[in-house]
């Protein structure tokens, strides 16, 4: 009876001097490696989600302003954005407001991913 009384309190005693070492580590602000590597890929793929989504909403404007950039001044097809757009819908459908969105997205994601991932550790 008594040893096992002495093994409790000695692994009770274990767990309270990790817990006090853990939080001794917290106060001065170092974290453990595997928290790091998690932190990492969390603003990475938080920054390159944000950028896809961002260049995703945008991509039907996108398109309709190099359109409008690229079309011949002697015959127009596009007025203004409104027009522009029905345009695109009446002709090429819903897919037509989305050409080049995927190439778009290979571009800025990363991109986005490597900003946020620097503005998350420069501010820390």
């Amino acid at each position: 009876m008594a040893s096992e009384d002495v093994k409790t309190s000695e692994s009770a005693v274990s767990t309270i001097v990790n817990l006090a070492e853990e939080a001794k580590l917290a106060r001065e602000g170092v974290k453990a490696p595997s928290y790091a590597v998690l932190s990492i890929c969390k603003s990475l793929v938080a920054g390159g989600v944000a950028g896809g989504l961002s260049r995703t909403a945008v991509a039907p404007l996108e398109r309709l302003k190099i359109l409008l950039q690229v079309q011949n001044p002697h015959n127009i097809k596009y007025n203004g954005t409104i027009q522009g757009l029905k345009y695109i819908w009446r002709t090429e459908g819903f897919r037509g407001l989305f050409k080049g969105n995927g190439t778009n997205c290979v571009r800025i994601v990363p991109n986005s991913a490597v900003k946020f991932f620097s503005y998350e550790q420069a501010s820390k």
